[in-house]
């Protein structure tokens, strides 16, 4: 006679406590998060603008450096596409560092937050930073992420473990 083995689901299956989203924060609720994509892309626009103004300052004056006859190749192209977005690395990080908001969040009342609710503490900051980083290298696709993610973040929400709150 073969002897049977009997598993108990109970000793395996983890306990799930559906009561939790009731004590989640409001704004980490992925609806909430939903209704902050445009918000959130039209204060990243105006964030990108205004480092591309402060940008377009250097490039004017290294143009005006430049001997008359040189013309740029790819190469260097790409050095100052990739000046600029390390600028809008720095850009962001520094306003995270120092208030938890860019000038574009500020202007469309939106701040960054932990999951309690309170400004970035400074190891936050540095991980949103790291987020900023990736989320730029891939040609923005770390920032596209929020419109196909089922909880609307971006790559630097998800590093940091932070959310984007509506003031």
């Amino acid at each position: 006679m073969k002897k049977r083995t009997i598993i108990s689901i109970q000793e395996y299956q983890p306990k799930f406590d559906f009561e939790e989203a009731e004590h989640a924060p409001q704004f980490a609720v992925p609806e909430y998060q939903r209704q902050l994509l445009g918000p959130r892309m039209a204060a990243g626009a105006a964030d990108f603008l205004i480092v591309a103004a402060i940008y377009v300052i250097f490039l004017v004056t290294t143009y005006l450096e430049m001997p008359e006859n040189f013309m740029p190749d790819r190469r260097i192209l790409g050095v100052y596409g990739l000046c600029y977005f390390s600028l809008v690395t720095i850009y962001l990080f520094l306003f995270m560092l120092s208030a938890s908001q860019t000038p574009g969040m500020k202007y469309r009342g939106l701040t960054v937050v932990t999951v309690e609710g309170a400004p970035l503490d400074p190891r936050r900051a540095c991980l949103r930073g790291l987020g900023y980083f990736i989320s730029i290298l891939p040609l923005l696709l770390g920032f596209l992420w929020m419109l196909i993610d089922p909880e609307h973040l971006t790559w630097a929400d998800k590093v940091s473990g932070t959310y984007v709150k509506k003031n």
